[in-house]
């Protein structure tokens, strides 16, 4: 398990790093740290600015990483902006982005620009409300379907993810953060949603708790129709509020 100090230690040496590599020209604190909130569990989320030879710095940087104790990493990709994700051998999780110096700026209000220029660049937003209606009802049918096909664990994964999209819904309504379930200990009554937690793959108990959650997803829609058509996936479900 890593230690405070050691993340402080390997951020500082990462600043240090980007401040010494010329096609770095420009870098950012993200996450938790650039606004004063970080805590004993935060990881080191860390961006940088590149000019030119940007698949030079993506190798060059991740094989640091790994000198630093890296064992693994996973990429994710954005347009055309690269975030790569590295596990420590210590447990710390640290996010490098690496950002076209064109593109290069805050997303959102967790950006602490270190050193070089940021350009204005759209913010991220809240999911689509109207997309996240779409996914639970369709993570819904095919939890119904697999119920019904004796499909036990498919029917738990398919729950699973519609739980996820109904609960981003009410995130939305109450007007807290609705991506990767950052707001979600924020909501008035999260407890609502333990009925809907499965116990075990027995058909019965998929059932109850489809039920349940076909009831909470039942007050996120304002369409008459598309509600109708979402009640009768589990019928005798009523609005949870």
């Amino acid at each position: 398990m890593f230690s405070v100090s050691e993340r402080d230690q390997l951020r500082r040496d990462l600043v240090n790093a980007a401040d010494t590599d010329p096609r770095v020209v420009g870098a950012a604190l993200t996450g938790s740290a650039a606004v004063g909130r970080e805590d004993r569990w935060s990881d080191i989320d860390f961006a940088l600015s590149v000019d030119r030879e940007i698949d030079a710095v993506v190798t060059d940087w991740t094989a640091l990483m790994y000198a630093c104790g890296a064992v693994g990493h996973l990429d994710v990709r954005r347009g055309s902006v690269l975030f790569r994700v590295f596990l420590m051998r210590s447990t710390l999780q640290v996010d490098i982005a690496f950002w076209p110096s064109t593109e290069f700026g805050a997303t959102g209000p967790t950006f602490r620009l270190l050193f070089g220029e940021s350009n204005e660049i759209p913010q991220s937003r809240q999911p689509d409300r109207a997309e996240l209606v779409g996914l639970a009802w369709l993570y819904g049918l095919h939890a119904r379907s697999s119920i019904e096909r004796g499909r036990g664990w498919q029917a738990l994964y398919m729950l699973n993810n519609m739980r996820d999209q109904v609960m981003s819904l009410r995130c939305l309504n109450e007007g807290v953060n609705a991506v990767q379930g950052r707001g979600l200990d924020d909501l008035a009554d999260a407890d609502e949603f333990v009925g809907t937690l499965v116990l075990s793959t027995h058909p019965d108990e998929l059932r109850r708790a489809f039920h349940v959650l076909t009831g909470l997803l039942l007050t996120e829609i304002n369409d008459s129709a598309l509600a109708e058509a979402v009640q009768a996936l589990s019928p005798g479900a009523t609005a949870q509020r």
